[in-house]
């Protein structure tokens, strides 16, 4: 599939607007649901201009799946940026910025390092936030969770000590995370640092790992207490730092969400920056870029078609900068539909597979339905992997 024309972007632009999917502030769209959060818009002039002065991209697209290239960014970012105990900069959050000093051998905190991989990994296409975790002793970190289209779930990434968290081969939430760490002090996970050549495994039978490729292993080695930072979880409200903070921290904090969990039946976590109510992981690890497909009434001549209705969006799932809807009819190509169209049924079984492309070409997970021609209910929604576009955002289909 050739990419869209900009012209054909922006008129689908006003149309999902025009059916209320998200709420354009600036240059931010705002999802409403299940919890107010800014994302930053395609539109944003520096995205690109991060992208052609840094061109991560070259690098990124080594990996063959889409979350190899999440794992690539991360180690990209970690290799680009020293780390050092700058409190100074702490509210910078312009990438720009921060990687140009960086080029000049300065260091910076774990908050302006997750900063970088957020907006770079925004650039790509993909949704990321940033995240602040806590130690019942107080000390904190900051980092990142990303959507993986791939695993069709968040997954937490550290672009400061370069890993995320495996289990049986499959990347870790914060939540499940936290959850390993609380069943078994996390006996059964794997630290994965780096990505591609680069990657290395740790068990917890290798700890306390001490590396010498960054100060922030020589400071704080991985040791049986680093999980102790899921203690606490908060997640902010937002990723649009470009378009909403002017490169600076001061309104980047608004809104933060606290994860709210029972310990024991009669503990429960607080906020650690404000007295108030927390949120349920549910509430906070919702969907991104699901395709629900609704298979109306059957119509037509001796009931050999029916109507289906594409949804993208819903109380538990969100969009972010979406562009159209895409679907597979048996055997056919990927085509652009509306969310509405005349599904006409052959004889015997019918595959139906829908997923969004966003406004930077990045393909969704598959839904996928079957339905016979005799009539017979849809079986349950199977879901499938998706796969994100090349560095000159062409489509890359991958099954």
């Amino acid at each position: 599939m050739k990419k869209p024309s900009r012209t054909y972007i922006i008129v689908a632009l006003a149309a999902a607007l025009s059916l209320g999917h998200g709420v354009r502030a600036g240059s931010s769209e705002m999802q409403s649901s299940p919890v107010p959060f800014y994302h930053e818009s395609s539109d944003e002039p520096r995205l690109d201009q991060l992208l052609k002065e840094f061109d991560f991209s070259s690098s990124v697209s080594a990996g063959i799946t889409e979350f190899q290239e999440m794992a690539l960014l991360k180690n990209w970012v970690y290799s680009r940026i020293p780390y050092d105990l700058n409190y100074n900069d702490s509210e910078l959050r312009d990438s720009i910025r921060i990687l140009r000093r960086a080029g000049r051998k300065e260091a910076f905190i774990c908050t302006t390092i997750s900063t970088v991989f957020l907006q770079t990994a925004v650039s790509m296409g993909w949704t990321s936030r940033q995240v602040i975790l806590k130690k019942r002793a107080g000390d904190e970190h900051a980092a990142n969770d990303i959507w993986s289209n791939q695993y069709r779930k968040w997954v937490y990434m550290d672009p400061t000590w370069n890993i995320h968290i495996e289990r049986h081969g499959v990347p870790l939430s914060m939540y499940e995370i936290r959850r390993e760490w609380l069943r078994n002090g996390g006996r059964d996970i794997v630290y994965v640092f780096g990505a591609g050549k680069n990657e290395k495994r740790y068990t917890a039978r290798n700890l306390p790992v001490r590396r010498n490729d960054s100060k922030i292993w020589s400071l704080i080695p991985l040791d049986h207490g680093w999980l102790a930072y899921f203690n606490e979880i908060a997640i902010l409200g937002r990723n649009d730092f470009f378009s909403c903070c002017n490169g600076s921290g001061s309104g980047a904090w608004d809104p933060m969400y606290v994860m709210t969990v029972k310990r024991s039946w009669k503990e429960r976590f607080r906020s650690f920056f404000k007295k108030s109510a927390g949120y349920a992981p549910k509430t906070l690890f919702y969907d991104l870029n699901r395709v629900d497909v609704h298979i109306g009434e059957q119509a037509g001549r001796r009931n050999k078609s029916v109507e289906v209705k594409l949804n993208a969006f819903g109380s538990n799932n969100y969009t972010p900068n979406f562009m159209e809807y895409l679907v597979k009819l048996n055997g056919s190509d990927w085509k652009v539909t509306g969310e509405r169209f005349t599904w006409t049924l052959e004889p015997g079984e019918n595959i139906l597979r829908a997923r969004i492309m966003n406004r930077f070409g990045v393909v969704g997970p598959v839904t996928e339905k079957r339905l016979s021609a005799e009539g017979k209910k849809p079986q349950k929604a199977i879901r499938g992997r998706g796969h994100r576009d090349d560095k000159k955002r062409s489509i890359k289909l991958k099954y």
